[in-house]
């Protein structure tokens, strides 16, 4: 049964994942896929820049180049910014970030194109996995740019899609 909840999980992040990767970038608008395995809290966000930052070029003045820092300040304290289910004793193990204002190349060849993203891969580790039963999400008060995120959790009780906002700020299952 838990070989087969892996094969299904892992079959539901391979399809899934590049279709809504691939979807229209629209600012303010982000994507959260959540993913629950044994003890692994695995969490994919794909947003646009400017819902994170305001703008989507590389950083040409001393404050775009301040609020880059702040964004990936931000994005790598994830234990503020998602919540786990207390219960589950979930923790932080690792963060990797990826946009082309991260990278330490910004010649122009390497530069920001227009619509440029910001993709997140956060893994936490819980301890009571089986008390894993939501995330409250925080990033909209680190980010009042963004106005809502379109998740998708694919857990070992189901698969579950929601749309979240500041007012609306938990998915469970």
């Amino acid at each position: 049964m838990v070989i087969l909840r892996r094969c299904m999980l892992l079959s539901f992040l391979l399809v899934s994942w590049p279709c809504i990767a691939a979807e229209a970038h629209v600012h303010g608008v982000a994507t959260l896929q959540i993913a629950v395995d044994g003890k692994t809290l695995q969490l994919n966000l794909e947003s646009p820049l400017h819902s994170l930052l305001g703008f989507e070029h590389a950083p040409r003045t001393e404050k775009q180049k301040a609020a880059v820092m702040e964004m990936e300040n931000q994005l790598r304290q994830a234990g503020r910014l998602f919540r786990p289910t207390a219960a589950a004793g979930c923790s932080l193990k690792s963060v990797k970030l990826d946009s082309l204002v991260l990278a330490s190349d910004q010649s122009p060849e390497h530069g920001v194109h227009d619509h440029a993203d910001l993709e997140g891969e956060f893994i936490f580790e819980c301890a009571h996995p089986n008390e894993l039963r939501d995330i409250e999400v925080k990033i909209f008060d680190a980010f009042p740019g963004l106005k809502s995120l379109k998740t998708e959790a694919a857990t070992p009780r189901g698969q579950r899609a929601a749309k979240l906002t500041a007012a609306k700020r938990r998915i469970d299952w």
